[in-house]
């Protein structure tokens, strides 16, 4: 019955772009699509079962017992009491058919014996004399029974002549003759009209498999009988070449090891008849199937008949008309269309919520019902002024709707025309947006005004009215006169706030402003110290509120007022030196660690800095913490917090007289902790000749180190002549480093939430430089396009324009600062690279709290540019760069506007991805594995990462799955 496998080769399906571009969004719909199919499909069952169980009436009716007939080789058991008989039947039988084998036995133990040892094809016995005939003997579906006997039906071995197929009597000389010809007939008769219903049925299923369909006959056991179509060529992930004979081993290779995948196959295998929807991974795309199942009667020898559909296009299809209809529902702006009579023929959930109605209720609905007393003329001059204006795309009008309750709302319309196919005007299609409450906020804000204006009258308070969108900035009278200055004198610009408020106290301030700015607080309020016209320093206390956002949810105007609080302040100073609250730590280690644990507490490195310097002279041990930043290309150190009361170290750290270089400049310098001994209590300053009655001070200066970058000083004082033991200064270098660390991950937070970065472009001519020399020779433009850190090495992606990509790569590969390198893809003039290095501007950069924005080799001259935190320091990016070539010069330095292309990083989606994640999927991107045609392939991928491919894929599947729930979720 079983037929060899016809191996066809499996047809490549085309997918569209579209699929292509939004994989993630696709695999997640089409799984939903997939499951609605299979239960739209028990229509399409009902229908198969009947086509089917037409097909296989025939093999019920054969009454067939699988035996091994098509040889003709026949196993006869024969049971008699009598041994004349037996010798007898023995001999004629096998001299009459040279095809019967036959066993003869006494006893109906024997008999059960042999039938349990041999492929009995039938039994033939004479009950005469056997006694009780065990009923496992003569009733079963093994084999046929041939009674050979003079008894009659009516003595005590009645019973047997039930389950006999024929009964041959015992007593003529010619009876043998007979009854091997009894025994032929009732083995094979059968077995022949069995197979042949079984080929008609079988012809008949294959005649009706559809294109995506192929037809399988399984055994109980999963072993493939017969099938239409080769299943490996059928089913994605299988290979071809190779013949499947168990299902579901096959399957259990294309399934996905996931839980998902074992549950399908899990259900494939105890549930052979429900419908079964599988996802398989293929190598090109995603396979969708459905697996029906029937049970085939009896007489097929217990066989189930699979039909194995291909529903992967209309399970995309489906999908994708699902994912639009959800965008469409959940869409929070209201979505709708008008036709030219002013009926409301369509509106999405959002729309009809916003009125208090159900959808389907508000369709078929005119809008002069739902619009309020005197609005609909607005709306007809809303769509007049699109027909006279037929180059103008939309309109958008405001208008008061009335809700089913009787209030009232304000909707923004944005209107678009619609017309036949004869480019008639037929309605209108658009968005609508409910902004009743930033109408109301605005009435809000004119009566605030007033009473705010009558109430500044009397006070000696200066006014601000501030537009967050575009930095433009109104000062009263009040508000400059305060400093010293004319209203004229200040440019009306966020700039000049800025420009006058003290360095330590501008981060904190603009912090406060970004609060208000994004809604995350309704009132800013911030003291901070600021410069008059004559220099001096006055503390304000500032206080201000957003009273307008436009419909983005942007802030674009805040207004707010200073007040002077220097006298204030100088008295809270004072009641703050008289208040002592120091808490001495018996351990150094103790001290350490309870730094460590607030650092995490502070969000600027001025709060920063001064969280350390506190925190250190509360425990007693020290008298004086005081933290320099690096500034300028001379290695100065700038004071950016202090802690303590012994002004002569102070004076000692701060002085600019010293001849010889003290701790602090060698700390900058070599990155090492530093300590020394001075004697304090005379006019001197330098570092070698203080001496004086106050006794010996110990002083530490330790490194703020963050990689190879030492970015500032942290000086410890003490009266104790050993202050500072080895294992003291090995905690505080520990400090150091983590101080180091907590200050680049605020200079990249400054960068990435600032609306204003500083800009700086390098060059270099250095012809010896790979890039250079490369560029040179080819004459071609060489473009860094990304790069990922795949620790310890880092790919570099290069993009070549204007020369051959496979010798710039050849010649790149040369320099012995370049690991290795390929050649991503290829065009007519150029192509992508990928460089393997030890190390790359960009992760320099960031050691730094900077950014590389471009890296351009051409002309003879590689070009960088460089974003950076404003105020940050172009010398130590600088020297960041000379890691790399130690010729770079800075030719230009801006401060702009932070790129649009920077993610919020409340919202980062990358967020939601481990580092390896996001080292696995940055690489794909830059290697082109997302292309089509892909430039790079997934063993070329999982090679450049040293990982294996199986690897590669789990990676980018959970990568991509976080990215979807980031997406979806968030």
């Amino acid at each position: 019955m079983a037929r060899r496998l016809r191996e066809k080769p499996c047809a490549i399906r085309n997918v569209s772009p579209l699929w292509s571009l939004n994989v993630c969004v696709r695999c997640l719909a089409t799984t939903v699509a997939a499951e609605q199919l299979l239960r739209r499909s028990n229509v399409i069952e009902q229908h198969t079962r009947v086509m089917i169980r037409n097909d296989l009436d025939d093999i019920a009716f054969a009454g067939a017992r699988q035996t091994g007939a098509a040889n003709r080789e026949i196993e006869v058991v024969y049971l008699d009491s009598d041994a004349t008989a037996r010798k007898q039947i023995h001999e004629r039988l096998t001299d009459h058919h040279t095809e019967i084998t036959v066993t003869s036995v006494a006893t109906t133990d024997a008999a059960l014996e042999a039938a349990a040892s041999t492929d009995v094809s039938c039994l033939v016995l004479d009950p005469t004399g056997l006694g009780d005939i065990p009923a496992a003997l003569v009733s079963n579906d093994r084999y046929p029974v041939v009674l050979y006997t003079d008894a009659t039906a009516s003595d005590s071995v009645a019973p047997v002549f039930d389950d006999a197929e024929t009964v041959v009597t015992k007593q003529a000389d010619g009876q043998p003759l007979l009854l091997a010809e009894k025994i032929v007939s009732v083995v094979s008769a059968p077995v022949d009209r069995t197979e042949s219903a079984l080929r008609d049925a079988v012809s008949g299923i294959e005649s009706r498999a559809e294109a995506n369909e192929i037809a399988v006959l399984l055994a109980d056991d999963g072993t493939v009988q017969w099938s239409s179509e080769a299943v490996s060529a059928f089913v994605s992930g299988l290979d071809e070449t190779c013949r499947v004979e168990d299902f579901y081993d096959a399957m259990d290779r294309a399934l996905p090891d996931t839980p998902s995948g074992r549950r399908q196959l899990q259900r494939l295998r105890d549930s052979p008849t429900e419908p079964v929807a599988l996802g398989v991974s293929g190598t090109d795309h995603d396979q969708y199937l459905l697996r029906h199942g029937y049970e085939l009667p009896d007489a097929t020898g217990g066989l189930t008949l699979v039909l194995l559909r291909d529903i992967t296009e209309t399970a995309r299809r489906d999908a994708c008309t699902a994912l639009l209809d959800l965008l469409v529902e959940r869409a929070q702006d209201g979505l709708y269309t008008i036709d030219e009579r002013g009926v409301i023929d369509f509106c999405n959930d959002s729309f009809a919520a916003t009125l208090g109605y159900e959808p389907g209720k508000l369709c078929g609905t005119h809008i002069l019902e739902v619009l309020a007393p005197g609005e609909f003329p607005k709306g007809q001059a809303a769509v007049e002024e699109l027909l006279e204006a037929p180059d103008q795309e939309s309109t958008t009008v405001d208008l008061t709707f009335r809700r089913k309750d009787g209030a009232e709302r304000e909707l923004s319309f944005n209107h678009t025309l619609t017309h036949d196919e004869a480019g008639n005007y037929n309605g209108v299609i658009g968005v609508a947006r409910d902004v009743t409450e930033r109408k109301r906020r605005e009435r809000e804000y004119q009566e605030m005004m007033e009473r705010f204006n009558f109430a500044l009258k009397g006070a000696e308070l200066g006014v601000w009215d501030w537009n967050p969108k575009t930095n433009e900035v109104t000062f009263d009278e009040r508000w400059t006169g305060m400093l010293g200055y004319s209203k004229d004198e200040l440019e009306p610009h966020y700039e000049s706030w800025a420009d006058l408020v003290h360095p330590d106290d501008l981060d904190r301030a603009e912090q406060a402003l970004e609060k208000l700015k994004t809604g995350e607080t309704e009132l800013y309020q911030c003291e901070f110290r600021m410069r008059t016209k004559d220099g001096d320093w006055r503390w304000i206390r500032d206080l201000g509120k957003v009273f307008e956002w436009n419909d983005d949810g942007e802030a674009i105007r805040a207004v707010g007022i200073h007040q002077d609080i220097t006298q204030e302040r100088k008295r809270q100073n004072a009641i703050e030196r008289q208040r002592d609250e120091l808490v001495t730590l018996d351990r150094v280690n103790v001290l350490v660690q309870d730094l460590i644990r607030a650092l995490g507490t502070t969000t600027t490195q001025d709060e920063l800095a001064e969280t350390v310097c506190d925190r250190i002279v509360e425990s007693e041990l020290w008298d004086l913490a005081w933290i320099g930043e690096r500034s300028g290309g001379n290695g100065n150190l700038t004071p950016q917090a202090v802690a303590g009361d012994d002004e002569e170290c102070l004076d000692s750290i701060t002085s600019a007289d010293q001849t010889d270089p003290g701790p602090g400049e060698t700390a900058l310098r070599t990155g090492t902790i530093q300590t020394t001994t001075v004697e304090s209590g005379t006019e001197s300053t330098s570092w070698e000749d203080t001496e004086g009655d106050r006794g010996t001070r110990s002083i530490a200066a330790i490194p703020i180190v963050h990689g190879d970058i030492v970015h500032g000083v942290l000086y410890v004082c003490t009266d104790q002549q050993d202050g500072f033991t080895a294992r003291v200064a090995e905690s505080f270098a520990v400090l150091g480093e983590m101080l180091g660390f907590a200050f680049m991950a605020v200079q990249n937070r400054r960068l990435l939430s600032h609306d204003r970065i500083l800009e700086l472009t390098f060059e270099s001519r250095n012809a010896d430089t790979p890039l250079i020399s490369v560029a040179n020779a080819y004459g071609c433009r060489i473009e860094a396009v990304g790069s990922v850190d795949i620790d310890p090495t880092h790919l570099l992606y290069l993009s070549v324009d204007g020369g051959p990509a496979d010798a710039v790569s050849e010649q790149l590969r040369s320099h012995e600062d370049i690991l290795d390198s390929r050649v991503v893809r290829t065009d007519d003039d150029g192509g992508i690279l990928e460089l393997q290095v030890t190390e790359t501007i960009q992760s320099l950069l960031l050691d730094v709290g900077a950014r590389r924005r471009t890296l351009v080799a051409e002309g003879g001259t590689l070009s960088i540019t460089v974003e950076a935190p404003l105020g940050a320091d172009s010398r130590t990016i600088q020297e960041a760069l000379a890691v790399c070539t130690p010729d770079f010069a800075l030719t230009a330095k801006q401060e702009c506007k932070q790129p649009n292309d920077i993610l919020n990083a409340e919202s980062d989606p990358r967020d939601h991805l481990t580092d390896r994640q996001q080292e696995v999927l940055r690489t794909a991107f830059l290697a082109g594995y997302y292309a089509w045609p892909r430039d790079t392939s997934a063993e070329q991928l999982a090679a450049t990462l040293d990982i294996a491919s199986s690897t590669l894929l789990q990676h980018l599947r959970r990568a991509e799955r976080n990215l979807i729930d980031a997406i979806f979720d968030g």
